[in-house]
């Protein structure tokens, strides 16, 4: 089985939805920042306009900050009615990539509060005395506090048949793919993905002290970090920056950078996208889905635009965004083409239950392209080998 190596380019994964020159809806980086609020005054590029932008609160005490929220890692725990703060997860280190083979780091499990976690990884501003920092942490929340609620609510309705299910598979992909953006271990791919973004600078004047808060503020961490996760003091501050500008709103009602990208992404014209939740219960019920260090994986080879993010400990969703240009399709007329791009775009979602081929290229993929490790609510993990688990 040939599988997408780790290290595939996600610049060509999102090839098609390039957010400042390529977007399919628009026709240049201009018209790219407007739809999303963004303008272009005197030939420099600015975001928002004056007195109109949405100021985001950064101000906490928390240091330990998590790059894969703990709610999704809840989803995953092995004791799940425990008290959230005893709450632990399986850990496996990557052994063999090729052979498919972890090493289970402890029987134990390892405990989640402090797990897939950084010190003031997100800090852009920390005080020299005292607890207080500026961070993306509420930012963060807007997305994590909906996450468990649209997680459970897709899967229920999958299994009662009930049809209105947009406005979850919708917020689990933007919170999803926020974990890409936000992940220390692409914080290369994120610049070679959505680098052009710093080009913008806002035009609010809250929003701009902001801004320069997180190119200038005080980082004692910052040498530390850089060193751990082998970056240069230069990208971290860029991808901090690149951060600001996907989250903050340059309207109070507006969508960010990040909604207006998958907005473009699910309207595309020629695209029609696709997803697919497996679920595993009844007699299978003890199959389980590994979690990745990195948040996500790439189910297909460049240049297919796909996602594979874990949704609970027995599910897993499908992200694919096909597009006609790419096909040839028999007996297609360019007028059929044209009508098609016209049309409003609906998502097919397709569900699957118990199918364990797939989990086993779902499990195997995300072993493989994970930067280090992965994790499970089992020791035993479905298609992987596993180490150390005494089984």
């Amino acid at each position: 089985m040939k599988l997408p190596k780790r290290t595939s380019s996600l610049t060509a994964i999102f090839a098609g939805v390039t957010l400042l020159n390529t977007d399919s809806n628009l026709s240049n980086t201009k018209d790219a920042g407007r739809k999303i609020g963004f303008n272009q005054e005197g030939g420099n590029r600015t975001v928002g306009k004056k007195g109109r932008g949405q100021s985001m609160k950064f101000t906490n005490d928390t240091g330990n900050q998590h790059y894969v929220s703990q709610v999704e890692q809840r989803l995953n725990s092995f004791n799940p009615q425990a008290e959230q703060h005893r709450q632990r997860i399986y850990s496996f280190k990557v052994r063999d990539r090729e052979t498919f083979t972890l090493d289970l780091d402890s029987p134990r499990g390892c405990p989640i509060s402090k797990n897939l976690a950084l010190q003031d990884l997100f800090s852009f501003e920390v005080a020299s005395h005292g607890t207080t920092r500026l961070n993306f942490e509420e930012a963060f929340q807007q997305y994590e506090d909906t996450m468990e609620a649209n997680t459970i609510g897709l899967l229920a309705k999958l299994d009662q048949g009930v049809g209105d299910i947009k406005q979850e598979i919708l917020e689990i992909f933007v919170a999803k793919l926020m974990n890409f953006f936000r992940n220390p271990y692409s914080v290369t791919k994120v610049l070679n993905t959505v680098g052009d973004v710093l080009q913008f600078h806002p035009t609010d004047p809250v929003l701009l002290a902001q801004y320069q808060a997180v190119l200038d503020g005080r980082k004692p961490q910052q040498a530390y970090l850089c060193e751990k996760l082998e970056i240069s003091q230069d990208q971290y501050r860029m991808w901090l920056a690149a951060l600001f500008l996907m989250l903050m709103r340059p309207a109070p009602d507006g969508v960010n950078f990040l909604e207006g990208m998958v907005k473009a992404l699910f309207e595309n014209p020629s695209g029609f996208p696709m997803v697919c939740v497996y679920r595993y219960a009844g007699e299978h019920a003890d199959k389980r889905c590994l979690l990745s260090d990195r948040g996500f994986a790439n189910p297909l080879p460049e240049p297919h635009l796909a996602f594979n993010f874990n949704l609970r400990s027995t599910a897993f969703i499908t992200y694919i965004f096909g597009s006609v240009d790419e096909l040839n399709v028999p007996g297609a007329t360019p007028r059929m083409m044209e009508l098609y791009r016209q049309q409003k775009k609906d998502v097919r979602v397709v569900p699957f239950l118990n199918d364990l081929t797939a989990l086993a290229r779902y499990n195997q993929n995300v072993m493989y392209q994970c930067y280090r490790q992965v994790y499970c609510s089992s020791p035993f993990v479905h298609g992987v080998n596993v180490q150390g688990n005494d089984g």
